[in-house]
Order: structure tokens, then sequence, then C-alpha cells
């Protein structure tokens, strides 16, 4: 499998993989001149290549970091086809400023109470149906951890309430997981699956019949958006989708290993559960992200 393939494996667009290829090339080229292999280069030689495009190429900041999401999914690549097990540009981010990644998190309790203060009572049968359907994609969201593309991508048969489980398949950016569905989940899921999914078929005339929400990727994130509104109105700590992902994570680092979490997460290095990881576990009040100077 060539680099076009996998970048076509992983659902990335003809425009997304046209100028990928075109960063690759730059940095295969970079490679030559500068006498090495992709295999050999390490994380301060990497750093070499944005001192290259910085003053060289006379790259700004948002240029150099997209070269750098290229390159690292090059080297994604790479592992995937066994010629590596060494991605240097994992950790590069070219950042101008320290960013917080998260103000305020929220714990299990407070998680929990979210979902059973979801309402989901409504005199009109349609609109009683999507907020029943809202509620099982807060679940996801709440319980599971999975993000919108990972919703987008789930199917009928990724649900397997016999086992209590539901199966995350694999996407560009994260790793396939199962996960156990939890109780207080059930019968919401239930409802779902046996009359609400089936009804809501019927009224959006659906093409995919076997995805589990449906909808496109842009009504999936209309969705989350809309629970993330109302889920303000119920705690105002709520900020946004991306706060209540790092707040399990979070949770799940107080009850698991990193590898484990690692996995719950659907991370596919462990250096992405690594930042979530706090010298105090009670309190957390901001993750700062890597900071690479390009002066």
């Amino acid at each position: 499998m060539n680099f076009r393939k996998y970048l076509e494996d992983n659902k990335y667009s003809k425009s997304t993989i046209t100028v990928h290829l075109l960063r690759v090339k730059r940095y295969t080229d970079w490679l030559e001149w500068y006498g090495k292999h992709s295999v050999e280069i390490q994380y301060n030689e990497l750093l070499q290549y944005v001192k290259y495009l910085q003053e060289k190429k006379q790259y700004q900041r948002a240029s150099i970091n997209n070269e750098l999401r290229a390159v690292k999914l090059y080297y994604d690549y790479l592992i995937e086809e066994k010629h590596t097990m060494y991605n240097p540009a994992e950790n590069i981010v070219i950042r101008g400023k320290y960013i917080k990644v998260i103000k305020e998190t929220l714990t299990e309790e407070e998680l929990e109470d979210l979902y059973y203060s979801y309402n989901i009572d409504h005199h009109d049968t349609f609109f009683k149906a999507t907020k029943l359907r809202d509620k099982v994609v807060l679940g996801l969201m709440l319980f599971q951890g999975l993000t919108a593309i990972e919703i987008y991508s789930l199917q009928e048969y990724h649900l397997q309430l016999q086992k209590g489980i539901i199966e995350i398949p694999r996407t560009r950016r994260s790793n396939p997981r199962t996960h156990k569905l939890q109780s207080l989940q059930m019968l919401t899921i239930l409802e779902y699956i046996n009359t609400t999914r089936n009804y809501l078929a019927k009224r959006i005339q659906t093409s995919n019949n076997e995805q589990l929400i449906y909808g496109s990727s842009h009504q999936i994130n209309a969705i989350t958006g809309r629970i993330i509104k109302k889920l303000k109105v119920y705690n105002n700590k709520v900020i946004s989708y991306s706060q209540i992902r790092s707040s399990i994570i979070i949770n799940w680092l107080q009850h698991y290993n990193l590898r484990k979490v690692q996995y719950l997460a659907g991370h596919r290095y462990i250096s992405s559960t690594e930042k979530y990881v706090q010298d105090n576990l009670e309190s957390l009040h901001e993750i700062v992200n890597n900071f690479h100077p390009i002066n």
C-alpha cells in the first residue's frame, strides 16, 4: 500500500490527499538534500526541517503546522506499513503562545447529573423522537467519550445490546475500541432502537439505513452543538464538547493506567493520553500545549 492509498483508506477527500502528497513530496525532497532517509530522522533533526521552512521557504506558523500535519500522517503510514516504529513529528506543534486547553473540568458525578437532567418530554411526536435520539448521542458523549466523527461513523451492528457493549470503529484520527454501555443508558437506547430510529428514518427519508444516528457529518455536528447549548443551561461550568471529552479522559485516569485510558479514548499514540496526566489528580485547571519556538 502506498501513501495515497493509505489516505484514501482513512477517508480523506481528494483535494486533501492532493495537498498532503505535495507536502510530503516537499519533505522527501528536503530529506534527499539533507542526506537522510525518512526512517532515520529523529525529533531534533525534524526541527531542522521546521527551520528550513521558516528561513528558506519563508513559511508562517500556520503554514508550517500544515506541512507538519502531512509529515505526521506520512510517518503514521510508515508505521502501519512496519517501515518504522517511530513518528518524529508526533509532538511537534509550532505555537506563538501558550494555550489553555481546559479551564475547568467536570467530575463523574456532574457528568452523570447532566445525563439525568436532559429532558426529552415534548408534546410533539417528532420533536420528542429527536430529543430521545439526542439523549442517546449525549450518553455516547458522556460515558464512552465519543467524538462527533465517531458518532457519525457508527453503524447499527456496532451496538450489541445483548452483550451490553458498543464497538467504536476506527476513524482517521482514532483507533477502534469496545466500550461497555452504562446501565442508565440502556432504556433510552432500547427505546431508540426498537421504536424511535425507524420512525425517524421514515420522517427524514434517509438513504443510509445502516447508520446508527442518521445524518451527515454536518448534521451530527449540529446535534452535538445543540446538546452542548442545552447542557450549559443545566450546569454553567459546561464550556464545550472538547471540555467534556477532556473531563472524561481525566476521570478515567483516576481509575485506570495510562495504556488502558489510551485504549478507552481511542488515542493512536500514548503521547496524546499523557497530555491529560495531572500532577494533582484531584484538580486540573489547565493543560499547556507543547511550545516549540521557531525564532
